[in-house]
Protein backbone atom coordinates (compact mmCIF):
# COMPACT_ATOMS: atom_id res chain seq x y z
CA UNK A 1 0.00 0.00 0.00
CA UNK A 2 0.89 3.29 -1.08
CA UNK A 3 2.94 5.45 2.24
CA UNK A 4 1.25 8.79 0.57
CA UNK A 5 -2.09 7.11 0.62
CA UNK A 6 -1.60 6.11 4.56
CA UNK A 7 -0.66 9.79 5.30
CA UNK A 8 -3.78 11.26 3.97
CA UNK A 9 -6.43 9.02 5.52
CA UNK A 10 -4.14 9.25 8.81
CA UNK A 11 -4.77 13.33 8.17
CA UNK A 12 -8.14 13.28 7.67
CA UNK A 13 -9.25 11.18 10.67
CA UNK A 14 -6.91 12.97 12.93
CA UNK A 15 -8.59 16.02 11.48
CA UNK A 16 -12.01 14.69 12.51
CA UNK A 17 -10.91 13.99 15.85
CA UNK A 18 -9.41 17.38 16.61
CA UNK A 19 -12.88 18.65 15.80
CA UNK A 20 -14.41 16.52 18.10
CA UNK A 21 -12.29 17.45 20.38
CA UNK A 22 -12.86 20.86 19.79
CA UNK A 23 -16.50 20.41 19.54
CA UNK A 24 -16.61 19.02 23.21
CA UNK A 25 -14.89 22.12 24.48
CA UNK A 26 -17.61 24.21 22.93
CA UNK A 27 -20.32 22.27 24.39
CA UNK A 28 -21.46 25.13 26.67
CA UNK A 29 -21.22 27.45 24.21
CA UNK A 30 -23.44 25.10 22.03
CA UNK A 31 -26.20 25.20 24.91
CA UNK A 32 -25.79 29.33 24.64
CA UNK A 33 -26.39 29.36 20.87
CA UNK A 34 -26.78 26.10 18.81
CA UNK A 35 -25.95 28.21 15.54
CA UNK A 36 -21.97 27.97 16.62
CA UNK A 37 -21.62 24.45 15.69
CA UNK A 38 -22.96 25.51 11.96
CA UNK A 39 -20.09 28.14 12.21
CA UNK A 40 -17.48 25.10 13.49
CA UNK A 41 -18.92 23.39 10.54
CA UNK A 42 -18.77 25.84 8.30
CA UNK A 43 -14.82 26.84 9.19
CA UNK A 44 -14.25 23.05 9.08
CA UNK A 45 -15.52 22.84 5.38
CA UNK A 46 -13.92 26.09 4.16
CA UNK A 47 -11.28 28.02 6.09
CA UNK A 48 -9.21 24.41 7.29
CA UNK A 49 -8.12 23.35 3.93
CA UNK A 50 -7.20 26.68 3.16
CA UNK A 51 -5.22 27.00 6.17
CA UNK A 52 -3.32 23.54 6.03
CA UNK A 53 -2.53 24.87 2.49
CA UNK A 54 -0.32 26.87 4.02
CA UNK A 55 1.75 24.72 6.09
CA UNK A 56 1.99 21.37 4.88
CA UNK A 57 5.06 20.14 2.64
CA UNK A 58 4.53 20.85 -1.19
CA UNK A 59 5.55 17.19 -2.19
CA UNK A 60 1.81 16.75 -0.21
CA UNK A 61 0.00 19.29 -2.92
CA UNK A 62 0.79 17.13 -5.78
CA UNK A 63 -1.73 15.00 -7.21
CA UNK A 64 0.64 11.75 -7.17
CA UNK A 65 -2.22 9.27 -5.84
CA UNK A 66 -4.92 7.04 -7.79
CA UNK A 67 -7.99 8.01 -6.69
CA UNK A 68 -9.30 5.15 -4.54
CA UNK A 69 -13.31 5.56 -5.26
CA UNK A 70 -13.56 8.00 -8.57
CA UNK A 71 -17.28 9.18 -8.00
CA UNK A 72 -18.98 11.60 -10.67
CA UNK A 73 -22.04 13.46 -9.58
CA UNK A 74 -22.64 15.54 -6.75
CA UNK A 75 -21.32 12.94 -4.08
CA UNK A 76 -17.94 13.31 -5.94
CA UNK A 77 -17.90 16.94 -5.86
CA UNK A 78 -18.71 16.86 -1.99
CA UNK A 79 -16.33 14.13 -1.09
CA UNK A 80 -13.71 15.57 -3.70
CA UNK A 81 -13.21 12.07 -5.40
CA UNK A 82 -14.45 13.49 -8.73
CA UNK A 83 -10.43 13.29 -10.40
CA UNK A 84 -8.88 10.50 -11.08
CA UNK A 85 -5.83 11.68 -9.07
CA UNK A 86 -5.47 13.44 -5.90
CA UNK A 87 -2.52 14.73 -3.52
CA UNK A 88 -2.13 13.61 -0.14
CA UNK A 89 -3.78 16.95 1.43
CA UNK A 90 -7.20 16.34 -1.20
CA UNK A 91 -7.09 12.59 -0.05
CA UNK A 92 -7.15 13.93 4.03
CA UNK A 93 -10.08 16.39 2.87
CA UNK A 94 -11.90 13.77 1.78
CA UNK A 95 -11.49 11.38 4.53
CA UNK A 96 -12.33 14.40 7.00
CA UNK A 97 -15.85 15.00 4.44
CA UNK A 98 -17.01 11.37 4.80
CA UNK A 99 -16.54 11.23 8.64
CA UNK A 100 -18.48 14.44 9.02
CA UNK A 101 -21.37 13.20 6.71
CA UNK A 102 -21.16 9.72 8.42
CA UNK A 103 -21.35 11.24 11.90
CA UNK A 104 -23.83 13.51 10.67
CA UNK A 105 -25.74 10.20 9.17
CA UNK A 106 -25.12 8.74 12.66
CA UNK A 107 -26.65 11.61 14.72
CA UNK A 108 -29.85 11.95 12.59
CA UNK A 109 -30.83 8.76 12.56
CA UNK A 110 -29.48 5.83 15.26
CA UNK A 111 -28.85 7.97 17.55
CA UNK A 112 -32.66 10.06 17.55
CA UNK A 113 -33.49 6.41 17.51
CA UNK A 114 -31.56 5.55 20.69
CA UNK A 115 -32.81 8.44 22.85
CA UNK A 116 -36.57 7.37 21.34
CA UNK A 117 -36.21 4.10 22.66
CA UNK A 118 -34.67 5.60 26.09
CA UNK A 119 -37.92 8.04 26.36
CA UNK A 120 -40.13 5.11 26.27
CA UNK A 121 -38.44 2.92 29.31
CA UNK A 122 -38.38 6.03 30.89
CA UNK A 123 -42.47 7.06 30.59
CA UNK A 124 -43.37 3.40 31.69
Amino acid sequence: MNLLLLYGIGMGLLLFVALLWFEKKLVKAFEINPLLELGLIYLAFYWLPDLANGFLPESWKMAQIDTPFQLEGPLGFLLRLNKPQMSVVELGFSVFLACIVGRFIYVMTSKKALWGKIGDKENN
